[in-house]
């Protein structure tokens, strides 16, 4: 007990005595108390419990201390949420019948304040569950309309599910895909999941926006439904970018930082990348320029590709999948072999492309020295001069 730390909040009463104020708070597993004058390390603790919050705790059951919980807090709707995913709790049916009455009320709060809530059911291991019932309940589409508005959205032959059906199946594989040993693990998916355990900005770690990414990761698809005439196929071309530009939006509205608005449109405009690399074939080419483009992230961008194309059962047979899912792993495994490979100083620089060639600094010139870098990595320039010959027959 000594080496635990306590935090206790001093508040007066918000109402006339400790019963009224216990009542005006949200849910009775949030509204018990204890008396101070006592020893705190005592494990014997008597609770003041009127609303019997400590019988629903034990039930795993989330109910209001009030019908004007959410008057008082529009935000009261995402916590009962987010207590429900901590706490892998039930929300009481009478509950959920006023979550969907008052829903509307979440217009009026603000998006940070509704992101953190949350990203907190984010933080859970089974958060699909509880994003499904807001979209029933109708709280998704009042701070996520973009995923809410891919309900409906017919697909191609590649898919047995609608566009936003589909995104909630591939968050619950992505979760699986974290969560469980279903798979034989390389050596390196220890260090991948502290990876995603890392804060990307206080708060939220790369695992949260890896989600989030996930739920949308598809979201440029209804604006860009279009239909093949020629073969009568559904068609989706450019729904990566689409997605992007929309991400930005979010970002915006939920208040999210620099480096996680980076981050989802890596996610977002990648999330197809490592299914063409291996239609096209595995090659040191692709993944280095693959790698160069997206860092430590391409392993997020390729664990989503994975949970994509899992939650995608048209024509793919379960053998294609395994065979998917190998591949997927080999790219994800070349990183980690990137990483132990010495880093060699590059073989030119933009100096030399103005001294050699007389180019004039632009976006030639790291299309240019990305490509001597690339083949400096596969072993196919060892030295200068033969990086000199290169850029003469490849660009002037």
């Amino acid at each position: 007990i000594d080496s635990k730390h306590y935090t206790i909040d001093i508040a007066r009463f918000r109402a006339k005595d400790i019963c009224a104020d216990l009542e005006a708070r949200d849910f009775t597993i949030n509204a018990m108390a204890a008396r101070l004058n006592r020893d705190l390390k005592s494990p014997e603790l008597e609770l003041f419990d009127p609303l019997n919050g400590y019988e629903h705790l034990q039930k795993k059951l989330v109910i209001p201390c009030s019908e004007s919980l959410f008057k008082d807090d529009p935000l009261r709707i995402m916590r009962a949420f987010r207590f429900a995913a901590l706490f892998n709790a039930d929300i009481s049916h009478d509950l959920l019948e006023k979550i969907k009455e008052e829903s509307a009320l979440l217009e009026k709060v603000s998006g940070e304040r509704i992101r953190d809530e949350f990203f907190k059911v984010l933080s859970t291991p089974f958060s699909a569950q509880w994003i499904k019932i807001m979209a029933k309940t109708g709280v998704l589409e009042k701070f996520l309309p973009e995923l809410d508005a891919c309900k409906s959205v017919e697909q191609n032959e590649w898919h047995h599910l609608d566009v936003f059906d589909h995104t909630i199946l591939t968050l619950e594989n992505l979760e699986e895909l974290i969560n469980s040993n279903k798979y034989e693990q390389p050596k390196w998916w220890r260090e991948f999941l502290d990876y995603l355990n890392e804060s990307i900005t206080p708060g939220r770690s790369f695992g949260q926006l890896l989600k989030f990414g996930c739920l949308l990761h598809d979201i440029g698809k209804p604006s860009c439904k279009r239909l093949n005439h020629e073969n009568q196929r559904i068609v989706f071309h450019g729904h990566e970018m689409e997605g992007v530009e929309l991400s930005k939006e979010i970002v915006e509205r939920l208040r999210l930082s620099g480096n996680e608005k980076n981050f989802l449109a890596k996610v977002i405009k990648n999330h197809m990348r490592p299914g063409v690399i291996l239609q096209q074939g595995i090659s040191d080419k692709r993944l280095f320029k693959f790698y160069t483009e997206t860092g430590r992230d391409g392993l997020a961008a390729s664990l989503l590709s994975l949970a994509d194309r899992l939650s995608a059962l048209g024509s793919m047979t379960e053998e294609d999948l395994q065979e998917f899912t190998k591949g997927i792993f080999s790219i994800m495994d070349e990183f980690y072999q990137q990483m132990k490979k010495p880093k060699r100083p590059p073989l030119l620089s933009g100096k030399d492309l103005i001294k050699e060639f007389s180019l004039k600094p632009g976006p030639e010139f790291r299309e240019i020295l990305e490509a001597v870098a690339q083949e400096q990595y596969i072993g196919s320039l060892e030295d200068r001069e033969q990086a000199l010959e290169f850029v003469r027959n490849n660009f002037l």
